[in-house]
């Protein structure tokens, strides 16, 4: 499972739970009627939450083990799988469990996807949180790491938008193409697709679309967004702001309208890739990598501010730079091998750096190939450390910077000047997507946590 919050595979049984307080009003949570029936269903609503229709109830399994995993979906619903149940858990302390169908499901869930997938022998489920509502049982193709299911005989991808599931026609994709990644944009109103076909090299070919997911049309092309990418990745978004790069050019999207509003050529030697679109929270600044060079853009006019050498970090991640531009909109965040270092965009200086691999120098376990640099670039050798004890490396946990956590007997979650202490036997912890609540598995329970104070407030048993 993925610590900081980008997708996960889950699994386990059901468990009794003791939650917050009430559940919203029943009028705010009524979910859409599943568009195929089914016998199999949720195992009995969430408390003042009305039944979906044309579902019937079974019986509440029995234990059968201690949770295994934890992980909250795109739209802040806590999921607890057991071997034979899943649990979906609000911060307005409604619960729903469901009986698991025999087969051995995967699940999918992402931090950035509302919904559940499960993959079974013979077919595929979609569910849609936090109701845990049936909206696909039948034929279809669960997307990797993505809730989605691909129905490939129709050319449709299903995909939870809101509380509704939408229909993305991808006949407009290349015919030859496959699915790789379906990406919420917008708090999920726009999806961008991305597909990849062989090219003739032998290389991947990837293409893209951008959806209007209230209306399930497609906009036009779309920013192409990859899983695992090999080369330099080449979009990002932040808000109702895309970036992408595009044959050696930059391009700034307005993702409520769809449009590629401004677009600027960014050289790069011809043995260099150009990559890394990373946007501040404002959108002001822009980051994209030429090589292992960093080169900082204005974020509305796309004109250069700065060129830093040497910044991707020289460990084995590939080309990808593994950063972000933390809230105060002027310090770029680096994680790497040895730990994280922060470089001040607007002086290009490294303000702190745990590690030579993560300041750039390279990382090698062998002599070095002639021409290739060695050490730490010019002015980063006597840089400070990040982090206070080498013996207490903090990561980063959650996407915004704001907290990280030091694994150790008791794991401890550091925000600011504050820090959380974990039980023992703390399983490693995942974040909701607006960082406002923390959980992790115990030995038989789920602990539920708020933030920033560390509060218990569920314990899902």
């Amino acid at each position: 499972m993925n610590s900081s919050g980008h997708h996960s595979r889950i699994g386990f049984l059901g468990v009794a739970l003791a939650t917050l307080a009430c559940s919203p009003p029943a009028t705010d949570r009524t979910p859409a009627a599943p568009p195929v029936a089914t016998a199999w269903a949720p195992d009995g609503p969430a408390a003042s939450t009305p039944a979906a229709p044309a579902q019937a109830t079974t019986p509440d399994p029995p234990p059968s083990g201690p949770p295994r995993s934890v992980a909250f979906a795109g739209d802040g619903t806590l999921l607890v799988e057991t071997e034979r149940s899943l649990i979906a858990w609000v911060p307005q302390g409604s619960t729903r469990k469901l009986s698991l169908p025999e087969g051995k499901p995967t699940l999918v869930v992402s931090s950035a996807h509302a919904g559940v997938a499960l993959t079974l022998p013979d077919r595929a489920l979609l569910l849609t949180t936090p109701e845990l509502t049936v909206a696909h049982d039948g034929p279809g193709t669960v997307l990797t790491d993505v809730p989605a299911v691909h129905l490939e005989r129709e050319r449709v991808i299903l995909a939870q938008s809101g509380r509704a599931v939408v229909r993305l026609d991808t006949r407009r994709a290349p015919a030859a193409a496959s699915v790789e990644a379906v990406t919420p944009l917008l708090d999920g109103k726009r999806f961008s697709v991305t597909f990849v076909e062989a090219a003739p090299d032998g290389s991947d070919k990837p293409s893209a679309l951008l959806y209007d997911a209230e209306h399930a049309v497609v906009l036009g092309p779309g920013l192409p967004f990859r899983l695992y990418p090999v080369s330099a990745p080449r979009a990002s978004a932040r808000g109702k702001l895309g970036f992408s790069i595009e044959s050696g050019e930059v391009l700034r999207w307005d993702l409520e309208k769809g449009t590629v509003v401004r677009r600027a050529k960014v050289r790069c030697a011809a043995d260099r890739q150009l990559g890394n679109p990373t946007p501040s929270p404002q959108g002001d600044l822009l980051v994209v990598t030429c090589g292992d060079d960093l080169i900082v853009l204005d974020g509305k006019t796309l004109q250069r501010r700065r060129v830093v050498p040497r910044v991707v970090p020289g460990c084995d991640q590939g080309p990808s730079l593994n950063g972000h531009v933390l809230p105060d909109g002027k310090t770029l965040e680096l994680e790497g091998c040895g730990g994280i270092a922060r470089l001040d965009l607007r002086s290009g200086k490294y303000a702190c750096g745990d590690s030579a691999g993560v300041m750039g120098a390279p990382y090698l376990d062998a002599p070095p190939p002639p021409g290739t640099p060695q050490g730490l670039p010019a002015g980063r050798a006597r840089v400070p450390a990040c982090n206070k004890s080498a013996d207490e490396q903090a990561y980063r946990l959650g996407v915004t910077g704001r907290y990280t956590i030091v694994y150790g007997e008791r794991s401890r979650i550091l925000h600011e000047k504050a820090a959380l202490e974990l039980e023992a036997d703390a399983q490693i912890p995942v974040l909701s997507p607006d960082e406002a609540w923390l959980a992790y598995a115990r030995a038989d329970h789920v602990v539920v946590r708020s933030l920033p104070d560390g509060q218990v407030r569920a314990l899902l048993r």
